[in-house]
Protein backbone atom coordinates (compact mmCIF):
# COMPACT_ATOMS: atom_id res chain seq x y z
CA UNK A 1 0.00 0.00 0.00
CA UNK A 2 3.00 2.52 0.49
CA UNK A 3 3.97 2.33 -3.29
CA UNK A 4 0.19 3.37 -4.03
CA UNK A 5 0.32 6.13 -1.75
CA UNK A 6 3.58 7.37 -3.11
CA UNK A 7 1.73 7.98 -6.17
CA UNK A 8 -0.50 10.76 -4.52
CA UNK A 9 0.88 14.41 -4.35
CA UNK A 10 2.81 15.22 -1.16
CA UNK A 11 0.09 17.51 0.63
CA UNK A 12 -2.59 15.29 -0.54
CA UNK A 13 -0.92 12.12 1.18
CA UNK A 14 -0.31 14.10 4.64
CA UNK A 15 -3.49 15.03 4.56
CA UNK A 16 -5.44 12.07 3.05
CA UNK A 17 -2.92 9.41 3.45
CA UNK A 18 -3.86 7.58 6.02
CA UNK A 19 -8.28 7.48 5.31
CA UNK A 20 -6.88 5.61 1.59
CA UNK A 21 -4.84 3.33 3.52
CA UNK A 22 -8.09 2.42 5.80
CA UNK A 23 -10.09 2.24 2.78
CA UNK A 24 -7.98 0.04 0.76
CA UNK A 25 -7.53 -2.51 4.15
CA UNK A 26 -11.12 -2.38 4.58
CA UNK A 27 -12.16 -2.92 0.95
CA UNK A 28 -9.54 -5.98 0.02
CA UNK A 29 -9.44 -7.88 3.72
CA UNK A 30 -10.42 -11.21 2.53
CA UNK A 31 -11.18 -10.98 -1.09
CA UNK A 32 -9.16 -12.73 -3.93
CA UNK A 33 -6.21 -11.74 -5.89
CA UNK A 34 -8.57 -10.00 -8.71
CA UNK A 35 -10.71 -7.93 -6.30
CA UNK A 36 -7.07 -6.39 -4.80
CA UNK A 37 -5.90 -5.40 -8.11
CA UNK A 38 -8.81 -3.88 -9.26
CA UNK A 39 -8.79 -1.63 -6.05
CA UNK A 40 -5.40 -1.29 -6.44
CA UNK A 41 -6.03 0.51 -9.71
CA UNK A 42 -8.38 2.46 -9.04
CA UNK A 43 -6.30 3.53 -6.12
CA UNK A 44 -3.61 4.60 -8.73
CA UNK A 45 -6.08 6.20 -10.66
CA UNK A 46 -7.15 8.33 -8.46
CA UNK A 47 -3.91 9.61 -7.48
CA UNK A 48 -3.09 10.18 -11.19
CA UNK A 49 -6.16 12.24 -11.24
CA UNK A 50 -5.22 13.68 -7.98
CA UNK A 51 -2.05 15.24 -9.39
CA UNK A 52 -3.68 16.27 -12.55
CA UNK A 53 -5.95 18.57 -10.86
CA UNK A 54 -8.86 16.25 -12.40
CA UNK A 55 -11.26 15.60 -9.52
CA UNK A 56 -14.89 15.61 -10.26
CA UNK A 57 -15.58 18.73 -8.58
CA UNK A 58 -13.48 20.81 -11.14
CA UNK A 59 -14.51 21.44 -14.47
CA UNK A 60 -11.70 19.95 -16.28
CA UNK A 61 -13.07 16.65 -14.96
CA UNK A 62 -16.46 17.18 -15.41
CA UNK A 63 -15.62 17.59 -19.10
CA UNK A 64 -13.54 14.46 -19.23
CA UNK A 65 -16.18 12.81 -17.83
CA UNK A 66 -18.44 13.85 -20.52
CA UNK A 67 -16.03 12.92 -23.26
CA UNK A 68 -15.07 10.20 -21.67
CA UNK A 69 -17.42 7.35 -23.08
CA UNK A 70 -17.10 8.28 -26.27
CA UNK A 71 -13.28 7.60 -26.09
CA UNK A 72 -13.73 4.23 -25.02
CA UNK A 73 -16.09 4.03 -28.18
CA UNK A 74 -13.21 5.30 -30.37
CA UNK A 75 -10.54 2.99 -28.83
CA UNK A 76 -12.76 0.13 -29.31
CA UNK A 77 -13.55 0.48 -32.87
CA UNK A 78 -10.31 1.68 -33.76
CA UNK A 79 -8.90 -1.51 -32.41
CA UNK A 80 -11.71 -3.75 -34.02
CA UNK A 81 -10.24 -1.82 -37.21
CA UNK A 82 -7.05 -2.73 -36.30
CA UNK A 83 -7.29 -6.11 -35.67
CA UNK A 84 -9.28 -6.57 -38.68
CA UNK A 85 -6.42 -5.60 -40.63
CA UNK A 86 -3.98 -7.52 -38.95
CA UNK A 87 -6.12 -10.73 -40.02
CA UNK A 88 -6.95 -10.10 -43.27
CA UNK A 89 -3.00 -9.21 -44.00
CA UNK A 90 -1.29 -11.48 -42.20
CA UNK A 91 0.23 -13.52 -44.60
CA UNK A 92 1.79 -10.90 -46.38
CA UNK A 93 2.55 -9.34 -43.09
CA UNK A 94 4.47 -12.24 -41.93
CA UNK A 95 6.41 -12.35 -44.56
CA UNK A 96 7.58 -8.80 -44.02
CA UNK A 97 7.64 -8.65 -40.52
CA UNK A 98 7.96 -11.90 -38.83
CA UNK A 99 5.67 -13.67 -36.56
CA UNK A 100 6.62 -11.70 -33.32
CA UNK A 101 5.17 -7.73 -34.09
CA UNK A 102 2.36 -9.33 -36.09
CA UNK A 103 0.91 -11.44 -33.03
CA UNK A 104 1.44 -8.63 -30.72
CA UNK A 105 -0.46 -6.42 -32.67
CA UNK A 106 -3.12 -9.21 -32.92
CA UNK A 107 -2.97 -9.82 -29.22
CA UNK A 108 -3.06 -6.12 -28.33
CA UNK A 109 -5.85 -4.83 -30.83
CA UNK A 110 -7.88 -7.76 -29.01
CA UNK A 111 -6.64 -6.76 -25.07
CA UNK A 112 -7.81 -3.43 -26.09
CA UNK A 113 -11.18 -4.24 -27.93
CA UNK A 114 -12.41 -6.37 -24.80
CA UNK A 115 -11.05 -3.99 -22.28
CA UNK A 116 -13.31 -1.58 -24.21
CA UNK A 117 -16.60 -3.79 -24.16
CA UNK A 118 -15.48 -4.26 -20.16
CA UNK A 119 -15.84 -0.51 -19.79
CA UNK A 120 -18.65 0.02 -22.14
CA UNK A 121 -21.37 -2.57 -19.97
CA UNK A 122 -19.89 -1.22 -16.67
CA UNK A 123 -16.52 -2.91 -15.27
CA UNK A 124 -15.07 0.99 -15.94
CA UNK A 125 -11.73 0.71 -14.25
CA UNK A 126 -10.41 -2.92 -15.25
CA UNK A 127 -11.71 -2.47 -19.22
CA UNK A 128 -9.86 1.22 -18.75
CA UNK A 129 -7.00 0.04 -17.78
CA UNK A 130 -7.20 -2.99 -20.55
CA UNK A 131 -7.46 -0.53 -23.36
CA UNK A 132 -4.93 1.84 -22.18
CA UNK A 133 -2.11 -1.30 -21.60
CA UNK A 134 -3.66 -2.99 -24.85
CA UNK A 135 -3.63 0.83 -26.84
CA UNK A 136 -0.04 1.32 -25.68
CA UNK A 137 1.02 -2.31 -26.97
CA UNK A 138 -0.73 -1.43 -30.33
CA UNK A 139 1.65 1.42 -30.18
CA UNK A 140 4.82 -0.65 -29.08
CA UNK A 141 3.79 -3.42 -31.86
CA UNK A 142 3.55 -0.95 -35.05
CA UNK A 143 6.60 0.53 -34.07
CA UNK A 144 7.87 -2.38 -34.69
CA UNK A 145 6.21 -3.41 -37.79
CA UNK A 146 6.30 -0.50 -39.53
CA UNK A 147 9.91 0.64 -39.56
CA UNK A 148 9.67 3.89 -40.43
CA UNK A 149 10.82 5.58 -36.88
CA UNK A 150 8.84 6.39 -33.87
CA UNK A 151 7.60 9.47 -35.61
CA UNK A 152 5.21 7.49 -37.54
CA UNK A 153 4.19 4.92 -34.80
CA UNK A 154 2.91 8.27 -32.69
CA UNK A 155 1.39 10.09 -35.58
CA UNK A 156 -0.46 6.60 -35.98
CA UNK A 157 -1.81 5.57 -32.73
CA UNK A 158 -0.64 8.61 -30.70
CA UNK A 159 -4.53 9.94 -31.09
CA UNK A 160 -5.30 6.26 -29.76
CA UNK A 161 -3.42 6.78 -26.28
CA UNK A 162 -4.56 10.07 -25.73
CA UNK A 163 -8.15 8.57 -25.94
CA UNK A 164 -7.13 5.80 -23.71
CA UNK A 165 -5.78 8.36 -21.32
CA UNK A 166 -9.34 10.56 -21.44
CA UNK A 167 -11.34 7.46 -20.40
CA UNK A 168 -8.70 6.07 -17.85
CA UNK A 169 -8.80 9.67 -16.08
CA UNK A 170 -12.29 10.16 -15.73
CA UNK A 171 -13.57 10.55 -11.99
CA UNK A 172 -14.62 7.74 -10.63
CA UNK A 173 -18.07 9.15 -9.20
CA UNK A 174 -18.78 10.42 -13.15
CA UNK A 175 -18.15 7.22 -14.33
CA UNK A 176 -21.11 5.81 -16.57
CA UNK A 177 -23.37 3.75 -14.64
CA UNK A 178 -23.39 -0.21 -14.80
CA UNK A 179 -25.08 -1.37 -18.18
CA UNK A 180 -24.32 -5.13 -18.30
CA UNK A 181 -25.07 -6.93 -14.56
CA UNK A 182 -24.32 -10.49 -15.68
CA UNK A 183 -21.27 -12.50 -16.81
CA UNK A 184 -23.10 -14.14 -19.31
CA UNK A 185 -24.24 -10.77 -20.65
CA UNK A 186 -20.83 -9.38 -20.89
CA UNK A 187 -19.26 -12.85 -22.53
CA UNK A 188 -22.01 -11.97 -25.14
CA UNK A 189 -21.39 -8.53 -26.20
CA UNK A 190 -17.66 -9.78 -26.36
CA UNK A 191 -18.40 -12.17 -28.41
CA UNK A 192 -20.29 -10.19 -30.58
CA UNK A 193 -17.83 -7.52 -30.89
CA UNK A 194 -15.40 -10.43 -31.63
CA UNK A 195 -17.44 -11.52 -34.66
CA UNK A 196 -17.99 -8.38 -35.84
CA UNK A 197 -14.18 -8.03 -36.27
CA UNK A 198 -13.70 -11.37 -37.65
CA UNK A 199 -16.70 -11.02 -40.43
CA UNK A 200 -15.25 -8.95 -42.83
CA UNK A 201 -12.20 -11.00 -43.34
CA UNK A 202 -14.25 -14.25 -43.77
CA UNK A 203 -17.61 -12.13 -45.46
CA UNK A 204 -15.87 -9.03 -47.35
CA UNK A 205 -18.81 -6.40 -47.66
CA UNK A 206 -19.12 -5.91 -51.50
CA UNK A 207 -18.42 -1.39 -51.84
CA UNK A 208 -20.24 0.77 -51.58
CA UNK A 209 -21.31 -1.00 -48.53
CA UNK A 210 -17.64 -1.45 -46.61
CA UNK A 211 -18.31 1.90 -44.67
CA UNK A 212 -21.25 -0.87 -42.67
CA UNK A 213 -18.03 -2.42 -41.05
CA UNK A 214 -17.20 0.61 -39.18
CA UNK A 215 -20.58 2.22 -38.19
CA UNK A 216 -22.07 -1.17 -37.04
CA UNK A 217 -19.55 -0.88 -34.33
CA UNK A 218 -20.00 2.58 -33.30
CA UNK A 219 -23.54 2.46 -33.25
CA UNK A 220 -23.32 -0.72 -30.80
CA UNK A 221 -20.45 1.13 -28.42
CA UNK A 222 -22.68 4.31 -28.71
CA UNK A 223 -26.02 2.18 -27.69
CA UNK A 224 -24.26 0.37 -24.44
CA UNK A 225 -22.72 4.21 -23.76
CA UNK A 226 -26.35 4.73 -23.42
CA UNK A 227 -28.74 8.09 -23.44
CA UNK A 228 -26.85 9.22 -20.07
CA UNK A 229 -24.06 9.76 -21.89
CA UNK A 230 -25.42 11.81 -24.51
CA UNK A 231 -26.95 14.01 -22.03
CA UNK A 232 -23.78 14.93 -20.80
CA UNK A 233 -22.87 16.72 -23.94
CA UNK A 234 -24.09 20.36 -23.10
CA UNK A 235 -21.32 22.38 -24.83
CA UNK A 236 -20.48 23.05 -28.18
CA UNK A 237 -16.89 21.65 -27.57
CA UNK A 238 -18.32 18.69 -25.92
CA UNK A 239 -20.09 17.62 -28.63
CA UNK A 240 -17.47 17.98 -31.27
CA UNK A 241 -14.64 16.68 -28.88
CA UNK A 242 -16.60 13.69 -28.32
CA UNK A 243 -17.61 12.99 -32.09
CA UNK A 244 -14.47 13.78 -33.86
CA UNK A 245 -12.63 10.39 -32.56
CA UNK A 246 -15.31 8.39 -34.03
CA UNK A 247 -15.29 9.10 -37.66
CA UNK A 248 -11.24 8.59 -37.25
CA UNK A 249 -12.06 4.50 -37.48
CA UNK A 250 -13.94 4.77 -40.99
CA UNK A 251 -10.90 6.10 -42.39
CA UNK A 252 -8.31 3.54 -41.17
CA UNK A 253 -10.11 0.92 -43.37
CA UNK A 254 -9.20 2.77 -46.16
CA UNK A 255 -12.71 1.78 -47.71
CA UNK A 256 -14.39 5.26 -47.76
CA UNK A 257 -15.44 7.73 -50.09
CA UNK A 258 -13.80 10.70 -50.52
CA UNK A 259 -16.32 13.12 -49.48
CA UNK A 260 -16.84 11.32 -46.46
CA UNK A 261 -14.69 13.22 -44.57
CA UNK A 262 -15.78 16.51 -44.98
CA UNK A 263 -19.52 15.68 -44.75
CA UNK A 264 -18.63 13.86 -41.46
CA UNK A 265 -17.29 16.56 -40.49
CA UNK A 266 -19.47 19.82 -41.40
CA UNK A 267 -22.65 17.56 -39.71
CA UNK A 268 -20.53 17.48 -36.95
CA UNK A 269 -19.47 21.13 -36.98
CA UNK A 270 -23.42 21.73 -37.57
CA UNK A 271 -24.68 19.32 -34.84
CA UNK A 272 -21.76 21.61 -32.31
CA UNK A 273 -23.38 24.77 -33.66
CA UNK A 274 -26.67 23.64 -33.30
CA UNK A 275 -26.13 22.62 -29.04
CA UNK A 276 -24.45 26.35 -28.63
CA UNK A 277 -27.64 28.08 -30.20
CA UNK A 278 -30.02 26.10 -27.47
CA UNK A 279 -27.38 26.90 -25.62
CA UNK A 280 -27.71 30.80 -25.74
CA UNK A 281 -31.57 31.13 -26.45
CA UNK A 282 -31.95 29.01 -23.04
CA UNK A 283 -29.47 31.44 -21.34
CA UNK A 284 -31.29 34.35 -22.94
CA UNK A 285 -34.93 33.20 -21.45
CA UNK A 286 -33.96 32.28 -18.03
CA UNK A 287 -35.50 34.34 -15.80
CA UNK A 288 -32.79 36.53 -13.50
Amino acid sequence: MSALLRLYPAAYRREFGDEIADAYREATDGAGRAARTREALDVAGHALRMRLGLGSAGRAGRFLAALAPFAVVAVGANAMSWATLTVSSFPLAYRIDGTGPVALSGAACLVTLVGAVLALTGRWAVGTWASSAGTAAVFASQALRLGLGLEFAVLLTGPLLLLALVALLCPPDLRPALRVRTAAGVIAVSSGALLLTAAPTVWPLPYPLTWLQTAVPVAGGLLLAGRRAFARLRTAPAVFLAGLPLIAPATSTGAVHALYLPIAVGLLLAASAAVAIHRRRAGSTTPA
